[in-house]
């Protein structure tokens, strides 16, 4: 082999994502991979295809350059999501157009040594597949869910789009980076000549090394208003400390809209008349962290579904990273990781009245929740901590 290729960096490109850098927990996964593999001297890129932000929303961010050590492009030479149906279509159309002569000029002067690919749409998986054989570089997919077993609302061809992905793409994709015991066996029966290594949570625990306030107690929920089961399920195991209880519950729900979040607010509060909780919604990350370390517990319940035994929520990593006590159930990989009252607490099962313990076991123990936090933000760095995967993720490169 020649010298200079032979000291060549090696390069990895992220596809199918948007919203770099200020997107939620798949951008937040795929920038702390792309940080990883910085901390192995591999260079990383990350393509999106097309702008996603409103107008005026992150107004000086360019459409091209470096963040935080990492090499991004939206190819469609626009971060902001244009007004107009027309103008819409012809930045998709620009994004595809971008991708294809960027990736050519890629493999061209510096090699493609392997792509990730987060995407979730068929359209789009197939396209990233036929770029992967036409410049001849090797795709891992990031899995994360197994999206067929979601049980929200969807309809037909999301439905349809779901079970191809998981039952015949999967199958055609050069390897798997699954972040759960659950889809890894999943991964390695469906494509059991391809590898695959569990890439587990991912955090930066250096950005929650900031100074706790002395503020209210609270309890505090981040997540989704998609997952309004679990939403119900928490303000009915908060509802048994109520009234008497001193702790507030902080709710961070994102949804679709503005107004749909406001109107889910004024539904809460008129359920709970002395109103001891508060509902956040488009909060900056500075103000998510702040309200993580100054919480006396972090909940996520996780429900006995296939959907939950297979993820392996983001927000854990943070949770753990802000060092209070995590709240949960005994699901999926919180098994793996967790023991109950050594580094989180557990409920056994999936019931309100088993969960609402563990809130009150919070307000009546606070000194040893404490301790059971700083246990679990040490089991968390150890684990989870983005600088202990480089190399895991350089080994998975070399074998594709």
């Amino acid at each position: 082999m020649k010298r200079e290729e032979q000291e060549r960096q090696k390069q990895v490109v992220f596809l199918g994502e948007a919203r770099f850098p200020y997107g939620f927990a798949s951008v937040q996964r795929m920038t702390l991979m792309a940080k990883a593999f910085l901390y192995e001297e591999i260079k990383p890129t990350i393509i999106c295809r097309k702008g996603s932000w409103d107008q005026g929303t992150h107004a000086n961010f360019e459409w091209r350059g470096t963040y935080e050590g990492i090499d991004y492009i939206y190819t469609s030479k626009q971060v902001h999501k244009p007004k107009g149906f027309v103008n819409r279509n012809v930045q998709k159309i620009r994004g595809v157009y971008g991708e294809y002569f960027f990736l050519k000029e890629l493999k061209k002067k510096s090699g493609i040594d392997m792509a990730i690919l987060s995407n979730r749409k068929l359209f789009h998986v197939i396209r990233y597949l036929f770029f992967s054989k036409i410049f001849s570089f090797p795709i891992a997919v990031n899995l994360v869910e197994m999206a067929s077993a979601m049980n929200h609302k969807k309809g037909l061809f999301t439905k349809l789009n779901d079970y191809l992905l998981d039952r015949w793409v999967v199958k055609f994709y050069d390897g798997a980076l699954p972040i759960s015991d659950k889809l890894q066996n999943y991964y390695a029966e469906s494509a059991p000549s391809k590898p695959n290594s569990k890439l587990p949570i991912i955090c930066d625990f250096k950005k929650f090394e900031i100074k706790k306030e002395s503020v209210e107690s609270y309890f505090l929920y981040c997540g989704s208003i998609f997952y309004k089961e679990v939403i119900e399920f928490i303000l009915e195991s908060y509802r048994h400390l109520t009234p008497n209880t001193g702790f507030k519950l902080y709710m961070i729900v994102s949804g679709e809209s503005k107004s749909e979040v406001l109107r889910y607010q004024d539904e809460i509060n008129s359920s709970f008349p002395e109103a001891p909780i508060k509902l956040f919604s488009n909060i900056p990350y500075s103000e998510l962290v702040e309200l993580y370390v100054n919480a006396k517990a972090l909940l996520i319940p996780l429900r006995p579904t296939l959907q939950d035994a297979s993820r392996f929520p983001h927000k854990i990593g943070e949770y753990l990273a802000a060092g209070n006590p995590v709240v949960t159930t005994a699901v999926g990989e919180i098994n793996t990781y967790f023991t109950d009252g050594l580094n989180a607490l557990v409920a056994e099962s999936y019931d309100i009245d088993e969960f609402a313990q563990k809130l009150r076991f919070v307000e009546e123990n606070e000194h040893r929740a404490v301790e059971i936090g700083l246990r679990g933000k040490k089991m968390g760095f150890e684990e989870f901590d983005y600088h202990s995967h480089g190399k895991r993720l350089k080994d998975f490169m070399n074998k594709l």
